[in-house]
This record gives C-alpha cells, structure tokens and sequence, in this order.
C-alpha cells in the first residue's frame, strides 16, 4: 500500500512538472505530505531574511505576483537530511537559465518559526533555525513568461528533514521587475568577478538591439554600490546583430551608457562607472541573448 501511494505521488508530481516543462523529478523515496494547484493574485516571493521589526518578523525585501502555483511538501527518508533536500531540487533547475533573486541557511534566514507559520504556514516546517536553507529563482525559457522557483529545507528536532517545493508561471510579466537582491549580486561578483545585467532585448524596424531597463534592476545595483561603497564596475556591452563590427561595437557601447545614464540619474557617482562596447568580439556566454550588458568588476577605490 505505502509503495502505491508513494507511485501515486510520483506520478502527480511529474505531471505537473511536465507541465511547468520543467522536468523536475521527486525526491527518491520521499513522502509527499501536502500538494496544491492554485490560481494567485497575490504571491508572495520573499527576496530577504525575516527580521524582527516591532516585535514581528518580516522580509523587507518582497515581491507580489500572480499566476499558477503549485505547492509540494515533502518529507524526507529518515537519516536525509536539509542540504541534501535542498540541493536535489537545486541541481535540477541549475540545468535551465536560471537567475538567483535571493538564498540564505541557517541563522541569516531569520527564524524558522517565521518560515513555516507566517510565511508558507505549514507546520510540519518548523524545525532548527541552524539547519535551514531557502532559495528563490527565476527560470526563463522560449516562454516570455518566467517560472519562479521556491525551496525552503528545514531539519526538526526529530531528525526528520523537509523540503518545501513552489512553483510559479506568472500571468503577467511585472513591468517594475523582480531582481536580485545586493547581496545575491554582491556574491555574484565576488566569486565570478561578473554577472550579466538582468533586461529584456527589443529589436527596432533596422534589427537593432535595445535593452528595455526595468527599475527593479536598476535599484538593485544602486543598492549594491552602496553596500560596498568602494567598488567600482565596468558595463561592458555585447551585440550580435547581423551588422558590422563597428556597428556592433557603437551600439553595444550604447547599451552600456543607457544603464550608465540610469544608475548616475539614481545617485551612484560617475567616477564609480566605466562602459564598454565589444560588439560581438567576446561570444562566451551568449546563450540565446542578441545583446546583453555585463556588470564587472574592476576594483575598488
């Protein structure tokens, strides 16, 4: 009986995965103690840690959206614990274009009460506030409407570890954007030295290709040069449109003044920036973008 239902499950998982086209497999072994499909007007992606405010925890750091969700909870085998529940849904999505908005573990996520009650309200997810992980994460494909993806894993004091599995396909793209929080971004350079300015790409009637800067994204940075008030950045432009290289190269430099102009507009000083524009002279990394910007990392004061 216990190896039907656990078939069962499997079975609704994947169809629901198939769905979303993102092919997320279960578990091994694991029991699936809630599910749910639900239509959204008003999800709450948590881009920040609870913090205690007045005597009540809260992110500070929050977008709301709308769309199909679908909610699994998970238990895990017994002697499984958080990070490898964790990491199992992470590696998988790790495979698509995906973009980190915000993760945290243990202590900096707050508390773990703040996790199951207020925010996914399950309590089967109240556990050990130093054996916590939580991710969030935009996946984009052929579809111009991004999936978001929740993991929250907790270990209890029994031993038994939890996984808590969100997906969701927005109805409408937000217009402001959803961005990476600054300190997702500030990791992102450190490790990397680099990581590609988060916009959409229009094309004009001549095939030009043009970022369409949303604020979310913009903020973020401005953000992240505050946080680190000594670090200076290059955006280095990349085009490859069927044109010219000096083409390509005049209209990548472009690019990367049009972020310029945005971030000195909200405040960063210009000292702080330089732009580039390499046209389609540095091809890796492309993917299936015409043009992008990068955010690099060049020294601090």
């Amino acid at each position: 009986m216990k190896k039907f239902i656990f078939v069962l499950c499997a079975l609704c998982f994947s169809s629901f995965v198939g769905a979303a086209d993102l092919k997320l497999q279960p578990y091994p072994n694991a029991r699936e103690i809630f599910h749910s499909e639900t239509e959204e007007d008003s999800f709450l992606l948590a881009l920040s840690a609870y913090k205690k405010v007045d005597d009540t925890w809260l992110v500070d750091r929050s977008q709301r959206l709308g769309g199909k969700l679908e909610r699994h909870t998970f238990e895990l085998p017994a002697d499984h614990n958080a990070e490898a529940g964790f990491a199992f849904f992470k590696d998988q999505i790790d495979k698509y274009n995906l973009r980190e908005l915000f993760h945290c573990r243990a202590r900096d996520c707050g508390t773990s009460n703040s996790w199951a009650n207020n925010h996914f309200k399950i309590i089967q997810l109240y556990g050990m506030d130093q054996y916590q992980l939580y991710g969030a994460y935009e996946i984009t494909n052929a579809d111009e409407k991004p999936f978001y993806v929740v993991i929250y894993a907790v270990m209890r004091g029994n031993k038994r570890a939890y996984v808590q599995l969100e997906v969701l396909h927005i109805n409408k793209v937000d217009d402001f954007g959803v961005a990476s929080s600054p300190e997702t971004l500030n990791k992102l350079l450190n490790t990397n030295g680099y990581f590609v300015f988060p916009d959409f790409v229009s094309k004009d009637a001549t095939g030009g290709a043009h970022l369409q800067i949303k604020q979310a994204h913009i903020q973020a940075l401005v953000a992240l040069l505050a946080l680190q008030p000594k670090l200076n950045i290059a955006l280095v432009g990349h085009d490859y449109s069927p044109a010219s290289i000096e083409q390509q190269q005049a209209e990548s430099k472009k690019n990367a003044n049009q972020i310029k102009a945005a971030l000195v507009a909200a405040g960063v000083s210009e000292k702080r920036l330089q732009t580039f524009g390499v046209g389609s002279l540095a091809p890796a990394g492309r993917g299936d973008r015409s043009a992008r910007v990068e955010v690099v990392k060049v020294g601090d004061n």
